[in-house]
């Protein structure tokens, strides 16, 4: 799952556990915002967009006890460029060879007792749940987003239906705004871990290099401030990331797939661009704790979503079994 883990600690408590946990499920379920909110740092992109997460991401949760490092997943969909069927391969891969899979089903938005106990859950929520089963590994089912709902009362004939769906390993309802059941959350997880050491130091927050997580937010921005397709068109790409005495400086590239994307992205008299380009820096300076500079410059490559050997150049690339 990782090519250099750091050196694990000469010292550990007895029974510490250790392992692998995949966040998977449908495309804006809240895989992202559960992440940033157990680790308690922005570190993965979480926009109200669907599709907005396109690669796994490792994000390592330390405790005294255990060590957990969860992989952040694409949302399974039906996919159908060869961009959508990156991203579910992405989500499959990185659920494969983990030690425990969660789930995230969103609460549905009921209003009364009948409508809780006439809700059934998606087909494309089923059929994430279908595709993670052949997958043979444990999967516990996290319901996300239950501030939702005044009357949590609501929620036992909907866990109920989805205990039928499939013989989970535990079932904890969750609301990452409020914290609400990510302490439970966590004693699932960690009971569920094998005996082991570390992967990474207790410093650790992710596998990813400082140059992805700022490619991700500036990616991010487009999210934030165009509208439709464009940011589903829009690949970025960190050209320099240099760490100064009391400066960060980043170049970045942002592809589009066509000419009139450009001059949306550019803005007129270069306007977005600057929202872009500062609200990038804010965003990259709180996840560092340092003063960001980024320069951001616009290309064109034509339907890069949509061909195969574009996805690889602009860095979607597959991983290769070893």
């Amino acid at each position: 799952m990782t090519d250099a883990p750091s050196d694990p600690p000469t010292e550990l408590p007895p029974g510490h556990r250790s392992g692998f946990v995949a966040i998977c499920g449908r495309p804006n379920v809240g895989k992202s915002t559960l992440l940033n909110a157990i680790l308690g740092e922005p570190l993965a992109v979480a926009t109200p967009h669907p599709q907005t997460t396109r690669e796994k991401l490792l994000g390592v949760w330390t405790e005294h006890a255990f060590q957990a490092v969860l992989v952040d997943t694409p949302g399974i969909h039906r996919a159908r460029s060869a961009l959508n069927q990156y991203m579910v391969g992405q989500a499959l891969a990185g659920a494969r060879d983990v030690d425990l899979v969660l789930l995230l089903v969103e609460t549905p938005l009921v209003r009364s007792a009948e409508d809780a106990h006439a809700w059934q859950p998606g087909e494309v929520a089923l059929e994430a749940l279908s595709l993670l089963a052949e997958l043979q590994r444990p999967i516990a089912l996290v319901m996300t987003k239950i501030d939702r709902l005044r009357d949590r009362d609501l929620m036992i004939p909907i866990l109920q239906t989805m205990s039928e769906a499939h013989p989970f390993e535990g079932i904890v309802p969750t609301a990452a705004a409020t914290g609400e059941g990510l302490e439970q959350l966590r004693s699932l997880v960690s009971d569920r871990l094998p005996q082991g050491p570390r992967y990474f130091d207790g410093e650790s927050l992710s596998d990813r290099p400082m140059r992805w997580h700022a490619a991700e937010l500036i990616r991010a921005e487009l999210f934030e401030h165009l509208r439709e397709e464009v940011p589903y068109s829009c690949a970025v790409v960190v050209t320099a990331y240099n760490e100064g005495s009391r400066v960060d400086r980043i170049s970045a590239t942002i592809f589009v797939e066509r000419p009139s994307q450009k001059g949306l992205v550019i803005g007129k008299g270069g306007r977005m661009i600057k929202k872009l380009r500062e609200g990038s820096q804010m965003r990259i300076a709180n996840l560092t704790g340092r003063v960001s500079e980024v320069h951001l410059n616009i290309d064109i490559a034509k339907n890069w979503t949509r061909d195969p050997s574009k996805l690889e150049t602009l860095g979607y690339r597959e991983e290769k079994d070893s």
